[in-house]
């Protein structure tokens, strides 16, 4: 309910919008030029950041003229980057060093990387294990884990050559 009138990445966190911590966390690591996709109440996020002067930053916006997904307002991106850049989703707050993330993808030449999250999960209740109708094992209580989407993604300009002007992805 609380983003029915108010942007996610306006929503505070600690006394400021989640979206300003990622700024504010990518600019202590160096990072100076951000390009915001805006579409849900994207005026608001607009005239909040402005052209981002406030946080001595450059700051463009990606107009969807509708929802494009989490990739497809990159094939807005004028001009095309022409080195590795980095894409986060604008309600992540994270502790990942972004350099690094950038520094690893370099290093492995990889078109696109994504950061993910080692998530466990405790299952309440004791699993049983079948073959048919008879029982071949229990395990009390299992622990899962699985690597999950972190929302920030290293990428090579020439990951944005399968985007379509305007296309959802």
């Amino acid at each position: 309910p609380q983003t029915n009138d108010y942007p996610k990445s306006l929503l505070p966190v600690g006394g400021k919008p989640m979206l300003e911590h990622i700024i504010d966390r990518a600019k202590a690591e160096g990072f100076r030029r951000f390009s915001l996709a805006i579409h849900y109440l994207g005026e608001m996020i607009e005239e909040y950041f402005g052209d981002g002067s406030r946080w001595q930053v450059e700051i463009d916006y990606l107009r969807e003229e509708s929802p494009l997904g989490t990739v497809g307002a990159l094939g807005l991106l004028r001009p095309r980057p022409e080195t590795p850049f980095l894409v986060s989703n604008c309600d992540v707050l994270t502790d990942i060093r972004y350099g690094e993330l950038l520094n690893f993808h370099s290093n492995h030449g990889a078109a696109a990387t994504m950061a993910v999250h080692l998530h466990k999960w405790q299952h309440p209740f004791g699993v049983v294990r079948t073959k048919g109708v008879d029982i071949i094992g229990f395990d009390e209580k299992p622990i899962s884990r699985s690597h999950i989407n972190a929302g920030v993604y290293a990428l090579e300009p020439s990951a944005l050559d399968i985007l379509g002007d305007g296309e959802r992805c």
